[in-house]
């Protein structure tokens, strides 16, 4: 589907392209030749075809958002602009400013339009015929009997990639198969004397966002895998958060939790602190802001509003004494009662109650190249609060090791999740907001 969508994207932009120069010599300034148009033709065509090349703009994979799109296409539309402009300056050709113009008016608003309904007619068709591309680490009976299996029952929505031996270069063989193939799931059937060598395996795995399971026959049988149930009493997850028992447990949690508190706090909380809101400044209540989710998938993440209405609100942090801070938002950071919408976006099932604190999109952006394990932390559900959070690791990061240990003990919550340590999160929690916070500004 990824490369299908791709090839779309880049055969309805040079369609387009083309339709958009033809309609500039139709209506634009007729001061260019025949021999010009051509060569407007196969200049713009081929300097469209060598970015593609260059920066492989049309690389859809599982990351992707309008947001993501925008980004990457402006950029890329405007270097084509400059180079079809070279053209005009170096060669000497003789095409108005208005004509360039007529290309771009009618073109970008054709590609955008082109990218959006793609974009979606993808998601409802992912959504509907949806697939997990797997790979099984191990050739033996145990790998070939789940390979026979999800074979014989393709109603289940599993593509098979391919054998992986348990070696040294594992993980970078995956590596190169998840740029290609987007790796859903790993497999892994290891004999008993492999187990030990699975740790790079699992760590690359949780990085990169993928699940694996360790599948395992001691009685060294052939698995006769003639039902789903046979499946799963073969399959251990690594990860407590893999198991469909565990997701149900702390989402009914969540669910019973939230509810609750929407109703008997929120009901009358919300209207007072909005009143309050409106009398201190002007804006709006509430503050949406896009951070990354589970599966680094962005979601708009509800606070009350603490800030004066401001242009650095997605890109720069609070600092200690911040002027753009409120009256009133300086009591609801103290507080922490500026979170409190975020039980809403529980509710929605953006959230959880307890789990790894979702990142403003810029911050991710600042640190992702300086940690490298930091987009493990959208293996889950982001929290309204989390371990780091009530361990003291809250508020503005001012150093790299500030985000490394919320890093890491976002990752120990992951690797080592029960439902009586988020118990205990919510009651180290209250214990921190009563002791108070010098990083709550």
């Amino acid at each position: 589907m990824s490369a299908i969508a791709g090839l779309l994207f880049f055969l309805g932009d040079l369609i387009f392209l083309n339709i958009a120069i033809l309609v500039s010599f139709k209506i634009g300034p007729h001061q260019s030749t025949i021999s010009d148009q051509v060569y407007l033709y196969i200049f713009s065509n081929l300097t469209w075809v060598y970015l593609t090349l260059v920066s492989n703009p049309y690389k859809v994979n599982k990351t992707w958002s309008l947001s993501k799109i925008a980004k990457t296409q402006l950029s890329f539309l405007f270097i084509h602009l400059l180079m079809v402009i070279s053209l005009i300056l170096f060669l000497k050709k003789s095409y108005s400013s208005a004509q360039i113009g007529y290309i771009y008016v009618f073109f970008i608003p054709i590609f955008f339009v082109w990218k959006i309904v793609l974009y979606y007619l993808r998601s409802i068709l992912t959504r509907e015929i949806f697939y997990k591309n797997y790979i099984l680490v191990g050739r033996n009976s145990v790998s070939e009997g789940i390979r026979k299996y999800y074979f014989t029952n393709p109603d289940l929505g599993y593509r098979f990639v391919g054998y992986l031996n348990l070696t040294n270069k594992l993980v970078n063989e995956i590596k190169d198969l998840n740029q290609e193939y987007e790796i859903h799931e790993i497999f892994c059937c290891p004999l008993n004397e492999e187990n030990a060598s699975l740790k790079p395996l699992v760590n690359f795995a949780l990085d990169s966002l993928i699940k694996v399971r360790i599948v395992t026959n001691t009685q060294q049988q052939t698995i006769q895998l003639d039902s789903r149930d046979q499946v799963l009493q073969q399959n251990l997850s690594v990860f407590a958060l893999d198991e469909v028992r565990n997701q149900i447990l702390k989402r009914a949690f969540d669910l019973t939790f939230s509810i609750g508190f929407i109703l008997i706090v929120m009901s009358w909380l919300l209207p007072l602190v909005a009143l309050l809101i409106k009398i201190d400044s002007k804006g709006p209540v509430f503050f949406i802001q896009k951070r990354n989710g589970i599966m680094n998938k962005p979601f708009g993440c509800i606070k009350f509003r603490t800030m004066i209405i401001n242009n650095e609100a997605d890109s720069k942090q609070a600092v200690r004494g911040d002027p753009r801070i409120t009256r009133m938002g300086k009591f609801l950071r103290k507080s922490s009662i500026d979170e409190l919408p975020q039980f809403i976006n529980v509710l929605l099932g953006d959230m959880s109650l307890i789990g790894p604190r979702p990142h403003p999109i810029k911050l991710n952006e600042q640190f992702e190249p300086l940690i490298s394990n930091i987009m493990s932390r959208h293996y889950v559900k982001p929290g309204i609060t989390g371990l780091a959070q009530c361990m003291g690791y809250r508020g503005e990061t001012q150093t790299l090791a500030d985000m490394e240990n919320r890093v890491r003990l976002d990752r120990y919550y992951i690797e080592n999740w029960t439902f009586w340590l988020d118990i205990k999160i919510i009651f180290l929690t209250v214990i921190s907001l009563i002791r108070g916070s010098d990083k709550a500004y």
